[in-house]
């Protein structure tokens, strides 16, 4: 699983699974690299992408959409945020996942909102995407927040959305396994599980 979701959606509902499923133990590996089944010793991952991998069981865990995310602070000052055009003023951060094909950017989200003028491309980029989050709720710029990543933060009210709009994103979240793998015991009542939570969080 990506590091992103792992801290900022995974691993604080963990304790939830220990509860139901006491008798099962989860190791959780959090990186970048594309998990190869026929190579690695992995029984299942959570894949951020367009959903299609052949060869593999796959279950769509979550939908994602993206929107302009900063810090409090950021909404005050000489120049505060109020509307879109208001970022030809503000640091545009950036993360890895808006450098793949497909996957909404500055330049996406900016068409979306009618604003033209703002070079999309300026600004810091960051390997992962709770990083980029971090920077926003330190007041370093403005980031787009990915739903489930932003969430908890917004919530807890370390980052705001300035405004809108709430761009959908292609790529979502997938709960991938090999045929033979996924209805063991222990994978099966995890992607339950999973898609238990994910429907409680939608």
């Amino acid at each position: 699983v990506l590091p992103s979701f792992a801290a900022k959606w995974l691993l604080p509902r963990m304790s939830r699974f220990r509860d139901r499923h006491p008798d099962i133990d989860v190791m959780v590996s959090a990186n970048n690299k594309l998990v190869d089944f026929s190579e690695d010793i992995f029984e299942m991952g959570i894949r951020y992408g367009l959903g299609s991998y052949p060869g593999l069981r796959c279950d769509l865990l979550l939908e994602d959409d993206v929107f302009p995310v900063c810090s409090p602070k950021l909404l005050a000052g000489p120049h505060p945020l109020e509307t879109p055009e208001d970022l030809r003023h503000h640091t545009l951060l950036h993360d890895e996942v808006s450098r793949q094909d497909e996957s909404p950017d500055w330049r996406s989200w900016l068409q979306a909102a009618g604003v033209e003028g703002i070079d999309w491309k300026r600004g810091p980029g960051f390997s992962d995407s709770s990083m980029v989050i971090e920077a926003a709720a330190a007041g370093q710029g403005v980031a787009l927040g990915h739903r489930w990543l932003a969430a908890a933060d917004l919530e807890g009210g370390r980052i705001v959305m300035p405004f809108g709009p709430v761009v959908p994103s292609k790529f979502c979240y997938y709960l991938v396994s090999p045929p033979g793998i996924a209805e063991r015991r222990r994978v099966r009542l995890f992607r339950e599980w999973l898609l238990d939570e994910a429907e409680k969080s939608g």
